[in-house]
């Protein structure tokens, strides 16, 4: 799996790409720099850190060009890929407000996302463990007001928190329950509730946190 990126990181990865392809030599840090207007190298440096944890780049440090793309969607599992913002956190466990990082993004096979709009959430909570959804993990979210019984969704409730939890509609009762799928939390029961996705696919992070 591809490792998540924060803007800069990816846009001087793309420089790098770019002035590799066109000069068959990669950038030096100073050159790096003037093209940030960044006025530290040690930035540069920190930077070029979080790429190679993340398995983006290699460096040879005898050498003032030494960068070596590795970037992870350049190899056959990642031959079509795409890149989905990532928004917020959202909670699997008791309702928090979503926290917007426009900055990052998630990289994600193109064919999990199709035509569909797409976003991605951070999860905080253990509500929904038997789902295989862990604190920690990113869900991949297609943008819908739309979902049926027994969908895993991001629902919005009348108070303004959010939550990921499987949807049903009880009948009965006019009610609708989001249901957690760990038996130490109660489902929730609301009148009304906003869908704001449903929830097609789920990433695992077990690189270093930037």
């Amino acid at each position: 799996m591809a490792a998540t990126l924060y803007r800069r990181q990816r846009q001087i990865l793309d420089y790098i790409k770019k002035y590799i392809n066109e000069r068959e030599a990669s950038p030096t840090l100073q050159e790096i720099a003037r093209q940030f207007k960044l006025s530290s190298l040690a930035t540069v440096h920190a930077h070029l850190k979080r790429l190679q944890e993340k398995g983006y780049i290699e460096r040879d440090f005898h050498g003032e060009r030494g960068i070596r793309v590795t970037d992870p969607r350049d190899g056959l599992m990642f031959r079509d890929v795409v890149d989905v913002p990532l928004v917020g956190v959202i909670a699997a466990g008791k309702p928090i407000m979503a926290i917007e990082e426009p900055d990052q993004t998630l990289t994600v096979p193109a064919d999990m996302v199709g035509n569909k709009h797409v976003f991605c959430l951070k999860v905080r909570g253990d509500s929904m463990v038997e789902s295989m959804i862990s604190d920690g993990d990113f869900v991949v979210v297609e943008k819908t007001d739309y979902a049926k019984d027994g969908d895993t969704v991001v629902a919005l409730l009348q108070d303004g928190t959010a939550t990921v939890k499987k949807l049903f509609h009880e009948h009965d009762k006019q009610l609708i329950r989001l249901q957690p799928a760990n038996p130490n939390y109660q489902p929730i029961m609301v009148s009304s509730v906003v869908i704001q996705g449903k929830v097609i696919g789920i990433y695992r992070k077990f690189e270093t946190q930037a």
